[in-house]
């Protein structure tokens, strides 16, 4: 188990979980790390596809047949559902549909490209005609279970008599129609014919138009309602009533999906009797929490609406982060329930991932970094042995490769200021490449990689925080040269003492200030970080500061048109006299 990927054992559970449970169900895999829920989905399908391909060998049933015997049974056949039938049943199938919210963020109807993506990943996994006849024939009969043992099918009737029945009556009617027409056409020929012998052969040609219209008719109905279903899709009604302004503003619009959604859920419980297994969909939702807050009320009021119900063999994920949902719902006009209640209200399973131990976050942080590395070993593998180029590309790619294995060494202090977020772990990876190189290039001082490695870490981690620092290193710097009383800040000085000397001016109640510090870890971690394991001083700022790629500068500019406001507004004050209504961090 010590040995396991965290994220395996989340999947391994939760896999097992959704096997047992009874759908429909709503799971919430709640994540703050983006990428990693996605990740797990994968590892759930997985382990899902080899327990149904286990329980395949394990119960080997009845072959369903091919798309022949499909068809007849569609058109001759009705299931019959009963509860012994139901327990018996071992086999599974499961269909995974991956919807990304964020790819329908611009849709006014976001919850409809859901169920479009659902019906469209349908039609292509159970067959687009099988399922334009079963709209054509087995519209009438949804799912209702009978007690007691029942055989698994009946025949459809029509008039009293098997349904297949009718159709050869009907067949032997229009062949048997088709001979005294053709005979027919030769006896109008006889110019000679009597005038009874005219009336007898009138009547019977009548008489063969009528039997052979009603079969013709019957069954010409119903190809065109195959051939209308087949190309006149579920997803493709659905879209259509999108566009249209007249219906999607209707209240009726979603009442009329929903009807489209129990016609798929019909067919799927069809497809259980065919195949003699049960069949679970399950719709794993992704990137909902970037979406804006009436989208996500929209969408999930229509999981809520549409997926839910009885016999619905359904089973949602919603891979999102608790945080942004909870605050979409309370920001949002839809809703006038607690965040939390609403979301509660929708979730029946929900599992939360916890933070990656420190051995994890290694083993992902080095994965990642192998994976990156790979495109500058390609690269210097071309270039030619007499380059001069390629002594010096080798430097840096071992000065990368130190500086990485210095972040994800479990005996460096380095590694605890992971996060296991993926995307955290490539923006690192990425400014270590970079800074190498710009360091490399423009700085005499060779930096230990170890160096190099915490300070792109601590621009990563605290990039309000460093700012803050920098600017006021840059301002004392200004103000000593304008000022030649000022002594310059010492070089060994601490950035630590440096940041508690003016952490005050922080603490201010500002909304803006609140805003830009949310982007920082937690400031116990920043304080550990420069007061214990890398205690950087004021001449590292000038050391790094060509290779501080991942900070963005406009944050420093902005803190530095804050000061500059508060010492306009201090001054004004003392010219004006009010030193009375100034506060004690003013004076």
């Amino acid at each position: 188990m010590h040995n396991t990927d965290l994220d395996d054992v989340y999947a391994y559970g939760l896999s097992r979980a959704l096997i047992k449970v009874a759908p429909p169900a709503t799971v919430g895999l709640f994540s703050n790390c983006p990428g990693r829920p996605e990740t797990v989905l994968n590892k759930i399908e997985t382990c899902m596809k080899r327990e149904a391909v286990s329980r395949d060998e394990k119960h080997k049933g009845p072959s369903p047949g091919n798309i022949l015997s499909l068809l007849l049974s569609l058109v001759f056949l009705r299931p019959v559902w009963s509860e012994e039938e139901e327990q018996r049943r071992k086999r599974v199938r499961w269909m995974f549909v991956r919807f990304s919210a964020w790819h329908y963020a611009g849709s006014d109807k976001l919850w409809a490209g859901l169920v479009i993506r659902l019906f469209k990943h349908i039609q292509k996994h159970l067959g687009e005609i099988p399922l334009s006849v079963y709209r054509a024939s087995q519209h009438p009969y949804p799912k209702k279970i009978e007690r007691g043992s029942q055989p698994s099918w009946k025949l459809r009737k029509f008039l009293f008599l098997p349904l297949w029945t009718a159709v050869l009556l009907a067949v032997v009617m229009s062949v048997g129609a088709s001979i005294v027409l053709y005979r027919s056409t030769f006896q109008m020929k006889d110019k000679s014919m009597k005038d009874k012998s005219m009336l007898t052969w009138t009547t019977l040609l009548v008489s063969a138009i009528g039997g052979l219209g009603l079969p013709t008719m019957a069954g010409l109905r119903f190809f065109l309602n195959i051939f209308k279903n087949h190309f006149y899709s579920q997803s493709s009604k659905i879209m259509k009533q999108i566009n249209s302004t007249t219906v999607s503003d209707q209240l009726g619009f979603m009442n009329k999906v929903r009807k489209e959604v129990a016609v798929l859920v019909n067919y799927i419980h069809f497809m259980e009797v065919f195949e003699q297994r049960k069949v679970r969909v399950v719709l794993e939702i992704t990137n909902l929490d970037h979406c804006s807050p009436d989208r996500v009320i929209q969408t999930l009021e229509a999981i809520n609406i549409l997926l839910v119900g009885e016999s619905v063999p359904f089973v949602c994920i919603l891979a999102v982060d608790p945080r942004v949902i909870v605050k979409c719902l309370e920001n949002s006009s839809l809703s006038q329930a607690s965040g939390y209640k609403f979301l509660n209200q929708i979730v029946t399973l929900p599992v939360t991932l916890h933070e990656l131990c420190g051995k994890s976050k290694c083993l992902a942080f080095k994965r990642l970094a192998n994976s990156h590395l790979e495109v500058l070993a390609v690269e210097l593998s071309g270039l030619a042995h007499t380059d001069s180029r390629v002594q010096k590309n080798e430097g840096v790619k071992t000065i990368t490769w130190e500086a990485l294995d210095c972040i994800s060494d479990e005996n460096e202090p380095l590694h605890t200021y992971l996060s296991g977020n993926s995307v955290h772990m490539r923006r690192i990876i990425n400014a270590v490449r970079v800074s190498v190189i710009i360091m490399d290039a423009v700085s005499n001082d060779n930096a230990p990689a170890s160096d190099i490695a915490a300070w792109v870490v601590l621009a990563n981690n605290w990039p309000c925080r460093l700012s803050w620092i920098l600017q006021c290193v840059e301002g004392w710097k200004k103000r000593a040269d304008m000022d030649e009383t000022l002594e310059e800040m010492k070089p060994s000085k601490l950035l630590w003492e440096v940041f508690t000397e003016s952490s005050q001016e922080l603490q201010k109640p500002s909304s803006f200030l609140k805003c830009l510090l949310e982007q920082d870890r937690g400031p116990e971690l920043f304080e550990r970080f420069l007061k214990v394991h890398f205690k950087f001083t004021v001449r590292d700022v000038a050391r790094f500061k060509p290779c501080t790629v991942n900070l963005d500068i406009s944050i420093k500019k902005e803190f530095a048109r804050l000061r500059e406001n508060e010492q306009r507004n201090i001054t004004t004050k003392l010219q004006m006299g009010h030193i009375g209504n100034m506060c004690t961090e003013d004076i």
